[in-house]
């Protein structure tokens, strides 16, 4: 029980800080002067979602440490190793990034109708590589406080 439990806990905290940044800077890139808080509300709600079924159900541990390795990167231990987790990090915010931002960009699109198809898919190039960076620097923030509490609940975490 304690596996899955610090394995709950820690998603919940990691994605409500990661996702909640993710719909800000979405919301600020979509009209800096005024946010849509309803659009906002429903993003962060889907998000989140599918944030929780991303960390619960893809071998995220496995995939960070398949992906240190190709650096050879020592992955045996993720606190205290910074290399590690940046690297880590990395490649969990890439798998997150590439279900949530075009499922959020294709329900947004359906939701606002203020675009065209070209001019939708655009935006989302565009913002790529500042969605991206938000998502890394919120999760490699939010993702310590996340482990401190699943490691106190399960000391194998």
């Amino acid at each position: 029980m304690k596996p899955i439990l610090s394995k709950i806990i820690y998603n919940v905290i990691t994605n409500i800080f990661v996702c909640f940044f993710l719909c800000l800077a979405a919301a600020l890139l979509a009209d800096p002067k005024q946010i849509d808080w309803v659009n906002f509300g429903i993003n962060y709600a889907v998000s989140f979602v599918i944030a929780m079924a991303i960390g619960l159900f893809i071998p995220l541990t496995r995939i960070g440490r398949w992906f240190t390795a190709l650096f050879k990167v020592d992955n045996k231990t993720y606190k205290g190793n910074i290399k590690y987790r940046l690297l880590a990090t990395f490649i969990s915010s890439f798998i997150f990034f590439i279900i949530i931002n075009p499922t959020l960009t294709i329900l947004n699109y359906f939701i606002l109708h203020d675009m065209t198809v070209y001019e939708c898919f655009m935006n989302w190039l565009i913002n790529i590589p500042c969605m991206f960076l938000v998502g890394f620097l919120s999760s490699l923030i939010s993702d310590f406080a996340g482990y401190q509490v699943a490691h106190k609940i399960d000391n194998n975490f």
